[in-house]
């Protein structure tokens, strides 16, 4: 089934007894407190990023609840989390777990969420934590529509709220010592920057399977279709000697846009920082679209070829599957900085990336003197980012994470437009799309229309606002 935004809107209600949620409040804490945290989502990127480098400052942080659809997760992420915590002294120590992200959010003793859930939840979940008062850790993609993405800058601003986005691209020294390099004309002005986010590859099983007991699908769907047949192939994995493995979601619209948006939300933010821009002018290119032959269920883009236009056209930045992974500023007189992870991973899923001949290590310059100095690294980006994120939260800062809900929306609209610009483009040799970074619309019709956020019965975004007396529509206006 090849799902798109356009066929989501009609569905069943799943029903759920209300909650009593706080009403909305600026974001405050107490510098002598411990933080007290809440992991929602206990896929991938939750077990082998968020909650490691949580339970490492554990003289700062301690995981008091964990949430998840799956029960299995919910149990193994407890099980796990309380022997560490033991291991560190914390005799008795326990989590709660629970099925409903708002009972989390109700909870006044949870001073910070992390949301690490499939991209199409974003919204829905961190819209709840902002209103509830909580500092908010966002997984990137920002969220899986542009709209969205505004709405929730919106609501961090109006209460100043510490938001870490999960672009650690930003805590890493590479990337860091490039970006603040080419802002300072180390190469001159920007002519071209070259990205490459990699590829995803055809795959899936589009064919029904019973659903797992202790998985609620139903609710896991959301906003999207509710008749989408179960295939764990559409979800995750239910081996739990194998939560690490990349989830078939990723590759799967309309629950993720592929690289576009997975790869792309790190390495188009870089290509942002770096110019110091705020958003292109505009976007053309094209794309192919994965192999649905033999019941393949994956359905994203595959190859892709866009440019985009900054700074009145004058710099272009081309994202490209023929450029190695990575990110290449180039300048007017053709001076280049490069800056890629090289051969580091997040999790164990990562793809390999073995130095093919021609491949730049993991930072490089056209000539050696403007290579940028390197800050020592105590610990790894992973680390560092969600340490910068606690630190904020115990200084009641939101000034001090290096990424905030703004920079998270904006990098990841850039992937969204370009997302829209293949997805209006299907069956043409390339299409194009002009951008009002200030209106924050295209003036194409069809493509506003995808900018929409996923909404479905009580999975709806003015829903969630209503239950703290808040209209969508005033939000949206800032």
């Amino acid at each position: 089934m090849n799902i798109n935004r356009r066929g989501f809107l009609k569905g069943a209600s799943f029903a759920a007894a209300p909650l009593v949620l706080p009403g909305c409040t600026a974001f405050t804490f107490s510098s002598n407190e411990m933080i007290r945290v809440a992991v929602i989502g206990l896929g991938r990127i939750s077990s082998e990023f968020e909650m490691p480098c949580v339970l490492q400052r554990s003289d700062l942080a301690r995981i008091v609840a964990v949430c998840d659809l799956d029960s299995r997760r919910r149990d193994f992420a407890k099980e796990k989390l309380e022997k560490a915590y033991r291991a560190k002294g914390l005799a008795g120590y326990t989590v709660d777990t629970y099925h409903d992200y708002k009972e989390v959010c109700a909870r006044k003793d949870v001073d910070a969420v992390m949301i690490c859930l499939p991209d199409f939840w974003h919204a829905l979940v961190a819209s709840t934590a902002l209103c509830a008062g909580k500092a908010v850790w966002l997984q990137k993609p920002f969220t899986q529509t542009i709209k969205e993405g505004r709405l929730l800058a919106n609501l961090a601003k109006r209460y100043n709220t510490v938001m870490q986005v999960g672009s650690q691209q930003r805590s890493w020294s590479q990337f860091k010592g490039v970006c603040e390099a080419v802002q300072k004309g180390v190469i001159g002005k920007v002519k071209r920057v070259e990205v490459g986010i990699g590829l995803d590859k055809s795959g899936g099983v589009a064919a029904a399977e019973p659903v797992p007991k202790t998985f609620d699908y139903a609710t896991w769907l959301g906003p999207t279709d509710p008749t989408a047949p179960y295939n764990w192939t559409r979800c995750h994995t239910q081996d739990l000697k194998k939560i690490s493995a990349r989830p078939g979601w990723i590759q799967l619209a309309p629950y993720g846009w592929g690289m576009i948006t997975n790869w792309g939300a790190h390495h188009l933010d870089i290509a942002r920082w770096g110019l110091g821009a705020v958003a292109p002018e505009s976007v053309s290119g094209t794309c192919e679209w994965m192999d649905l032959s033999g019941g393949k269920l994956w359905n994203v883009h595959t190859t892709y070829d866009l440019h985009y236009s900054f700074n009145g056209g004058s710099t272009d930045v081309h994202v490209c599957d023929k450029y190695q992974n990575g990110v290449k500023f180039i300048g007017e007189n053709g001076d280049w900085l490069f800056c890629t992870r090289g051969a580091a991973k997040v999790t164990p899923s990562d793809p390999d990336v073995p130095m093919k001949p021609g491949h730049l290590p993991a930072m490089a310059a056209s000539r050696n003197a403007l290579l940028p100095k390197l800050e020592p690294m105590k610990e790894k980006a992973t680390q560092n980012h969600v340490d910068n994120w606690l630190a904020a939260i115990k200084a009641g800062d939101p000034k001090a994470t290096v990424t905030n809900a703004l920079g998270g929306h904006l990098s990841t609209a850039m992937c969204s437009l370009g997302q829209m610009c293949m997805e209006m483009g299907r069956g043409r040799k390339s299409y194009s799309l002009k951008w009002n970074p200030v209106t924050e619309m295209t003036g194409d019709a069809a493509a506003d229309a995808l900018m929409k956020p996923f909404a479905r019965d009580k999975f709806d975004l003015k829903v969630n606002l209503k239950e703290f007396g808040l209209d969508f529509d005033e939000v949206m206006k800032g």
